[in-house]
């Protein structure tokens, strides 16, 4: 299945404390980035969310937001930290003396402090049990981005078979009109050699055929026609295939820089005016396939 690299999904997950909620959203990358808003205590837990992302997620910008909702019942609970209020007033005692200051400790002194005070939330959170509850609502985020992302990438398989079928039209205009390019050349060039020659009675049939050879040779397109409608099937085979055995957004460019690499080379050798035109319709057609390309993963 061809996905999509932006969606969005989220996941939740009841704890005995607290529920846990993952939010996750992707955005067009060349390669795969993560960026994960994790709280400090729980820092310690990045690789393992950035393990089980990668295993899912192979191109894209991913972001990660974790949150999470307190019961009530467990809600600002505190408890002090009997040892760090000792050593914060043996410390500002100190600051106090170096100082030269007569002014008496107070509480708001000690209340800038934070760390003084440990929640019964936060203990929770620091937990190493709490990864069982982050990992099920991580894997339950993912499994609803990916839903969406296949959406999107199905949309887009279509609309690129769409313009598919529009460049095979374009290609069979030019295989159409190469094949009288040969009977052209032969009465410009022979028209051209009988205004040159006109003075010698005539063309010379084996100097014509010298100046078509030379012509043919600068202007057949018939190479160039059929890797191009090689990368076409290549690239629709792609997309049938549904992505197996896995992203194939980098091939998909590839393809189309290939694609348009033969189109310029048909445009500068042809020399023909329906040609020409044919090549500035697929021209535009590849310019749209790579803007679609960009979000394939």
């Amino acid at each position: 299945m061809i996905k999509s690299m932006t969606g969005y999904g989220r996941g939740e997950v009841e704890a005995p404390t607290q529920k846990w909620i993952v939010e996750l959203r992707t955005l067009n990358h060349r390669f795969l980035d993560l960026f994960l808003n994790l709280p400090k205590h729980l820092w310690a837990l990045e690789d393992r969310f950035r393990k089980i992302i990668k295993s899912r997620i192979h191109r894209g910008r991913v972001e990660l937001q974790l949150s999470w909702e307190t019961k009530p019942e467990h809600a600002f609970t505190f408890r002090l930290e009997p040892e760090l209020v000792a050593e914060t007033r043996k410390m500002l005692l100190q600051l106090r003396t170096a100082a030269e200051l007569e002014e008496p400790l107070q509480l708001d002194h000690f209340l800038r402090f934070t760390d003084l005070f440990v929640s019964k939330e936060r203990e929770t959170l620091e937990s190493e049990e709490v990864w069982q509850y982050l990992s099920q609502a991580l894997g339950r985020a993912l499994d609803v981005l990916e839903e969406m992302r296949r959406s999107e990438g199905a949309a887009l398989a279509l609309e690129m078979q769409t313009h598919l079928a529009e460049l095979e039209r374009s290609l069979a205009g030019i295989k159409a009109q190469a094949e009288v390019l040969p009977h052209q050349w032969r009465e410009k060039v022979k028209a051209r050699l009988e205004e040159v020659l006109a003075e010698t009675g005539g063309v010379d049939e084996v100097r014509l055929a010298q100046e078509l050879a030379i012509m043919g040779e600068r202007r057949d397109i018939q190479e160039e026609l059929a890797r191009l409608e090689s990368h076409l099937l290549q690239y629709r085979e792609t997309l049938r295939n549904g992505g197996s055995p896995g992203p194939v957004g980098r091939k998909l460019e590839f393809l189309l820089q290939e694609m348009l690499r033969e189109v310029n080379t048909i445009g500068a050798k042809a020399s023909d005016l329906l040609i020409a035109q044919a090549v500035v319709d697929m021209k535009g057609i590849l310019e749209r396939l790579r803007e679609q390309v960009q979000n394939i993963e």
